[in-house]
């Protein structure tokens, strides 16, 4: 029987996006304090190399048998991140960087 790769994203992306409200917002997010929109602290990383940097990172905590709770998510979100500020293009667009080591 093959894996239905398309239901388990979603069953994941829906799993991410509890985690990201739940854990991620309310940690790092700060609102006004009227209670109205704010300032998210990832808002000021702008090289999407960060956060993989932050993924190798917390891979290696996992593969060096040192992971905490929500490494696995972290790793996702991280993902996600770099995706989003490269526009889908992560080594495409910063390629430059990784090749002169100006990350």
């Amino acid at each position: 029987m093959a894996e239905d790769r398309v239901a388990n994203w979603q069953k994941f992306a829906k799993h991410m996006e509890k985690y990201i409200q739940d854990c991620t917002v309310k940690k790092y997010g700060i609102e006004n304090a009227d209670g109205s929109g704010g300032f998210d602290l990832m808002s000021i990383t702008r090289n999407p190399l960060i956060c993989v940097w932050n993924i190798l990172r917390y891979s290696l905590r996992i593969w060096n048998g040192k992971q905490k709770e929500h490494d696995i998510e972290k790793i996702a979100h991280y993902a996600e991140l770099a995706w989003t500020m490269a526009d889908g293009d992560v080594v495409g667009k910063h390629q430059n960087l990784v090749e002169t080591d100006q990350v």
